[in-house]
């Protein structure tokens, strides 16, 4: 029989077996992986007799307003040495001050750079030296099965220790879609690994390290991890954080197509065998649609061979599309099937609003210093149109809706297109240095 094996020989076999390739991953991905902690304050109406537990059980009459402070927490992810951070746009939202801690300890305020409510992302800029950004891996290949580290910073403001939480699995599955209730969520990476809300905005990272996603949606009933977990693959997020650090928001493409769902009556009207894909309702003239020789009544099945089930998915695949890109469009014309190639030209930088005599165009960067804030410029006002007449101007920025932010044209379009007609609104502005109201605006 041979000898024993010392004590001190196991343990460093053991050593040797511990510090496997995850572990080298999460030392490698984690000191770009920070937390994320905001307030915002809000105005709530309440008893002034009575402890806000009886609200649910009496309708009190007399209530006074009363201001509370609002505390979110989430994560996000160093990408750029010059200060930018990546997170989910629902982490920040209406966020009056945002806080990153970074997992060395220091703390930073941070500013929004720019922020797409629709893909769920958002960049943050903090000013802080000798930051460690992530490295960037690739999404499109990934491995069902593989491993995936969800690295995220729930709790650095709650324990003394500043460093991040790791949760291991597999890369479940990838290209799911998910419709929450005012997002849909597609080609999203599924994993097992555990995470929870406060992971929201952090990384899901690959063996060597490299960021594969950005963790954000998680389906369950309770509010924690059921072993169900999304991320936004790393590919979509380099696209729409381009756009948000250049331009503060994403910039559609001007492709001139007015897409329209195919309810059961169109599928009828136009003798279709079944109802998939979207009706072009419309076709600019002089656009890349028209040059691309699209026609009114064609139904689009497919982008690139990815089906196109309704104008929600149409929109969702074309709103990232840049100049010079070409894509193929299969189409359904008179009972048959064709391939039209359509390139983009220029982006959708103007926008004439129907209904509201303006037309109001996206911030260019040089555009973007002269103001303190994001939002819409209005470009062409008719003289005795609604708005002009209760006093607003070429020249303004229109910067809020209501409750509701207005970072871009997106945004813009997305709030008027939910307002139920005929509505009271609301619309606030910005000329020159100082904020102004137009309230109980009815649109129609």
């Amino acid at each position: 029989m041979g000898e024993a094996q010392s004590k001190s020989e196991r343990q460093a076999d053991v050593s040797i077996s511990r510090r496997n390739a995850i572990v080298n991953a999460v030392e490698y991905a984690s000191p770009a992986v920070v937390n994320i902690s905001t307030t915002r304050t809000t105005t709530v109406n309440v008893s002034p007799f009575f402890d806000d537990f009886w609200a649910p059980f009496f309708d009190f009459p007399f209530q006074v307003p009363q201001r509370r402070t609002l505390h979110g927490l989430g994560s996000g992810v160093i990408f750029d040495q010059k200060g930018y951070v990546i997170t989910n746009q629902h982490v920040i939202e209406r966020a009056d001050s945002i806080t990153v801690l970074l997992s060395d300890g220091r703390e930073a305020s941070a500013e929004v750079a720019g922020e797409d409510f629709l893909t769920d992302l958002a960049v943050l800029k903090i000013d802080m030296p000798e930051l460690k950004a992530i490295e960037l891996g690739n999404a499109e290949d990934l491995l069902i099965g593989e491993w995936a580290i969800a690295i995220g910073h729930p709790f650095a403001t709650m324990v003394e220790d500043a460093s991040p939480t790791v949760t291991v699995g597999v890369v479940s599955a990838t290209g799911r879609s998910l419709k929450t209730e005012d997002r849909l969520y597609r080609n999203l990476i599924q994993t097992d690994a555990s995470i929870n809300p406060g992971n929201s905005g952090g990384g899901l990272v690959n063996l060597y390290g490299q960021l594969i996603g950005i963790n954000t949606a998680i389906y369950s009933t309770s509010g924690g991890s059921q072993g169900v977990g999304f991320a936004i693959p790393v590919n979509v997020v380099q696209k729409v954080v381009d756009q948000l650090v250049t331009y503060g928001a994403v910039i559609p493409p001007e492709i001139g197509i007015e897409p329209q769902d195919l309810t059961q009556r169109l599928v009828e009207a136009l003798d279709l065998e079944e109802g998939i894909g979207v009706l072009v309702a419309g076709v600019k003239r002089g656009s890349p649609a028209e040059a691309a020789g699209f026609r009114r009544r064609d139904v689009i099945e497919a982008i690139d061979q990815k089906p196109i089930s309704n104008s929600e998915t149409f929109w969702a695949i074309t709103r990232l599309l840049r100049e010079d890109q070409v894509k193929t469009f299969r189409v359904l014309r008179d009972g048959k099937r064709k391939d039209l190639r359509l390139r983009i030209r220029e982006l959708q930088w103007s926008y004439a609003v129907p209904g509201w005599g303006i037309t109001i165009e996206q911030l260019n960067q040089q555009q973007t210093e002269k103001y303190t804030q994001r939002g819409v410029l209005v470009t062409k006002i008719q003289p005795r149109g609604t708005l002009a007449e209760r006093g607003l101007k070429r020249g303004d920025l229109i910067y809020r809706i209501n409750s509701l932010k207005v970072n871009s044209l997106e945004d813009f379009k997305r709030i008027i297109n939910q307002l139920q007609r005929p509505q009271q609104i609301s619309l606030y502005f910005q000329r020159d240095s100082k904020r102004w109201e137009l309230s109980d605006l009815i649109i129609r």
